[in-house]
């Protein structure tokens, strides 16, 4: 199993007691499935960190999205909905030691309207960092 895959199931795991949680790309948002909370992880940079043992240290970008159904109080929802996250990642740790370092870069709030669905998504985005072994980075 890839360290990325891994890394995903443990922050979905540890979201779990904020709302239901899709650990990958999904179909569209149903109306009756908000709250809930997707993940992705769309972009990683690798670089060789020691030479003889070939180990990689990743940078890899960690996307979070909290929906909450649209309403008069929806920045405060979202607002609400990013604490909580924030609050379940900061005290991961290290998530059963898939990761070395998780911070925080940027959070970006929206309005969704599509159809029947009104919505708003917050997007935490954080920078995770983890090492591997050069060609195995399952090992």
């Amino acid at each position: 199993m890839h360290p990325r895959t891994r890394i995903r199931t443990a922050i979905a795991t540890a979201l779990a007691s904020v709302a239901p949680v899709t650990a990958n790309r999904d179909d569209p948002l149903q109306p009756d499935a908000l709250p809930c909370i997707g993940l992705f992880t769309p972009d990683e940079a690798t670089q060789e960190i020691t030479m003889g043992s070939r180990r990689q240290l990743r940078r890899m970008d960690l996307y979070v999205d909290g929906y909450v159904r649209a309403g008069a109080d929806l920045d405060d929802q979202l607002d609400a909905m990013a604490l909580r996250i924030e609050q379940v990642i900061a005290g991961g740790g290290k998530f059963a030691g898939t990761v070395d370092r998780i911070e925080l870069v940027r959070t970006v709030t929206d309005r969704l309207t599509s159809g029947e669905l009104k919505a708003g998504v917050t997007r935490l985005q954080f920078a995770v960092t983890y090492q591997t072994n050069f060609g195995q980075p399952n090992a």
